[in-house]
């Protein structure tokens, strides 16, 4: 859980893996892999009084070997764990001028939900990410 000064900046999601992870790899030799994952959640009730089920897509960064290990271990479809911290970032459109932002999970920990595909029944091993923090 990361701490600084009496705030807690932690997330925990347990969902699917939208569309097959990319990979980057910056002129610095860092890597970083993102993929969106779906949860689901409760929503408005319909006239008829049922609630709907809704999906919430958010964007995950996985860096360096945990980088790697998800680029081995994880495809569209994949159940995951994901356990990190929210971020975001802006800049300013060249286009229109306007502040942007976009808000995603770092990710620390991936845990593999699925079996193995040899169909020996056991779970993917959790990967962590290296204590070295990478800037992005």
């Amino acid at each position: 859980m990361r701490q600084v000064r009496g705030t807690v900046n932690s997330v925990e999601l347990i969902g699917w893996i939208g569309d097959a992870p990319e990979q980057r790899v910056f002129s610095s030799g860092a890597k970083v892999c993102t993929f969106n994952i779906a949860t689901k959640h409760w929503g408005a009730r319909t006239d008829a009084g049922d609630r709907t089920v809704e999906t919430d897509w958010t964007p995950v960064e996985a860096w360096e070997k945990l980088s790697e290990q998800c680029m081995r271990s994880l495809h569209k479809g994949s159940r995951v764990r994901v356990v990190g911290s929210l971020r975001t970032q802006s800049w300013d459109d060249k286009e229109s001028g306007q502040r942007r932002y976009k808000t995603f999970v770092r990710a620390d920990e991936v845990l593999f939900l699925d079996n193995r595909s040899e169909g020996n029944g056991q779970e993917m091993p959790e990967a962590t990410e290296e204590t070295e923090e990478v800037p992005f």
